[in-house]
Formats: C-alpha cells, sequence, structure tokens
C-alpha cells in the first residue's frame, strides 16, 4: 500500500505535535507518564508564585502548580491549582505552606498531610498558610539593624560637621545624654592644657638641659673605651683574675670537712663527740658543783673550821693545840 504525500504530512505533523506537547511538559518540568491528583488552594496574595513551582514536602517535589486563576467576584483571591502524585495520601485538615525555596526569592508550595486516618479525594480544597522564606526572615533581622546604622551614621556625620568646640561639646553631650558634663569636662582639659603650656615655657630651659645631660650620659655609655661595654669586659676580667673557681671548690672542700666532721660528732667519734653523746660528765660536773655548794655553805655557817685566826699569840697557841693530844683539844672546844 502506497501513502499519499498529503498523508505522510498529516501524520509528521501530528508526530510534530506530540513531540511538541511532551517536550514542553517536560521543560515546565511535568511527568509526562506519571498520574496526578488535582487539589486546590485559595490565597490572598502569592507573592510571586508562578505555574511550574514545586510542592514538596519536607524538601522532597512530589508535585507543582499547574495554573493560577485570579477570582475578582470573591475580592481578587487567587485559586491555585495543584497537581500531586497519586501515591501521595492527603488527609483531612491538610494544607500548604507559601515560602521563598531560595535566596534568589522562588517561591514554592510545602505541603502538610494532615489526617491520614480521614483521606481527601481528587479535586478537594486545601488550608493555605504564608509563612516567612528565608529572605523575609534575613530582612525582618536585618531592617533593625540598618535603621540603627543609619542613625548612627547620621549622628557620625553631625560629629563631624561639628565648627567649634562648643557644638563638638554639645554633640557629645546629646550622644551621652547629659551637655552640662562634657563642657565643664572641655573646659577643664582645655584648662589643663594651656596650664601645662605654661609649665612647660617656663621650664624649657632646665629641660633643655636635662635632655643634652641624657645625651651626653647615652654617649658615655655607648663609648666603647669608657662605656658599659667596656666595664663588663673589666668586670669579667677581674673575676677571672680572682680565680673564682677554685675559690668555690675550696669552699665546697671545707663544706664536705664540716659535714663528715658533723657526722662523726653525731656518731659520738672523737672527745667532742663523746662530750656531746656521753652525758656521764655532765653528772659529774653535776654532782661536784653540788658538793661545791655544800662545801660553800659549811664554809659560811662554820668559818671557825677551816680558818684559824688571832691578832696575839696565834703562833705559840697553835703549837700548843698541835702539842695537845686531839682529846685535850676536843674538851677545850
Amino acid at each position: 500500500m502506497k501513502l499519499s504525500k498529503e498523508l505522510k504530512v498529516s501524520l509528521l505533523a501530528i508526530v510534530a505535535a506530540v513531540i511538541l506537547f511532551l517536550g514542553v511538559r517536560f521543560l515546565k518540568g511535568t511527568e509526562v507518564f506519571s498520574r496526578f491528583n488535582t487539589y486546590y488552594v485559595v490565597y490572598e496574595n502569592i507573592e510571586g508564585l508562578t505555574t511550574s513551582n514545586p510542592v514538596m514536602i519536607n524538601g522532597y517535589k512530589v508535585g507543582q502548580v499547574m495554573s493560577i486563576k485570579l477570582l475578582q467576584a470573591q475580592g481578587n483571591q487567587l485559586l491555585v491549582t495543584m497537581n500531586i502524585d497519586e501515591k501521595v495520601m492527603l488527609g483531612e485538615g491538610a494544607s500548604t505552606s507559601l515560602v521563598s525555596s531560595d535566596l534568589l526569592g522562588s517561591k514554592a508550595l510545602y505541603l502538610k498531610v494532615g489526617d491520614m486516618s480521614r483521606p481527601l479525594s481528587d479535586g478537594d480544597t486545601l488550608q493555605s498558610s504564608v509563612e516567612l522564606g528565608i529572605v523575609e526572615r534575613v530582612q525582618a533581622q536585618a531592617l533593625p539593624i540598618a535603621e540603627k546604622l543609619d542613625s548612627t551614621l547620621a549622628r557620625v556625620n553631625q560629629i563631624l560637621g561639628a565648627n567649634d568646640q562648643s557644638d563638638m561639646s554639645n554633640i557629645i553631650g546629646t550622644l551621652v545624654g547629659d551637655t552640662t558634663s562634657v563642657s565643664s569636662a572641655v573646659s577643664n582639659l582645655e584648662g589643663t592644657t594651656q596650664s601645662l603650656n605654661n609649665i612647660l615655657q617656663q621650664n624649657e630651659r632646665g629641660l633643655n638641659a636635662t635632655i643634652a645631660n641624657l645625651e651626653l650620659l647615652t654617649r658615655q655609655l655607648s663609648d666603647p673605651e669608657t662605656g658599659v661595654g667596656s666595664l663588663l669586659t673589666k668586670l669579667n676580667q677581674k673575676v677571672d683574675s680572682l680565680q673564682v673557681q677554685s675559690t668555690l671548690e675550696k669552699l665546697e672542700l671545707i663544706a664536705q670537712n664540716l659535714n663528715e666532721i658533723t657526722t662523726k660528732m653525731n656518731n659520738g667519734e672523737g672527745s667532742m663527740g663523746k662530750l656531746l653523746n656521753d652525758d656521764s660528765l655532765y653528772t659529774n660536773l653535776n654532782s661536784t658543783a653540788r658538793d661545791l655548794d655544800l662545801l660553800l655553805v659549811d664554809f659560811r655557817e662554820n668559818p671557825k673550821r677551816y680558818v684559824h685566826f688571832s691578832v696575839f699569840g696565834g703562833g705559840k697557841d697553835r703549837d700548843k693545840k698541835k702539842d695537845q693530844p686531839e682529846g685535850n683539844s676536843a674538851e677545850q672546844e
């Protein structure tokens, strides 16, 4: 069977139309061979939402916006038609939230499935809400900061544009909330500066002399022959000449000898060690001191027992007493 040219052209046009239709749907992000359920949602303001924008659950795309219709009879509300994959079950209370999906302001619908025990049918209308997206949140936080920054810049410009010190003090007082205290502080600062200038002028000659002396002292200290470097060199030489190392070695030897002597004394070696560790000498000396004390007491009480003194005839009496037997002398007494 031979086809005519007209039939071939017609078939080619039909195939091209089908391919064009499928290509357009594919470019729009619509899955050609997938089956969808259609749902509706009404918004007061879609804030830039367009067809082909995604419908997502937890960031996963489950459908897309198919069309947007203006309802002028209902106060210019907007009817959004969505195609949701038929595998996604929606229940009573399901809703969509209009959010910004990226920093460029692209819009998307976030879907909440609702109560799965009471499923919705194809063609039902969902509840709607609008949430702040990324851009809106950034703007909400940045706006107060921008306002404060603008007021701060205005005050800085006002300060930079001050013509004299009084204006400057008034501006600073406005910033801190007390113009009088700032003005008095500025006046005190001016007086202090003037007094300092007067002191410097009155003592200019003395200050110049002091600075000159400091410069002379610095030069003398940095002199290689008489300065600090030369003094340190001589000091090192003097220390070397004193033979400090040998002196330290001798001191260490003396310390060792003293340590040995002390050890021997503690161990009771030698005379000093015995004196330190043996208490017999102390006991004997204590006994001797006690006997001597008794002797002195007896001598004080009975001095005639130890001393015989006579002015006349003492010698003869002594000789007679010597010649007499001990018994007679005892009786005389």
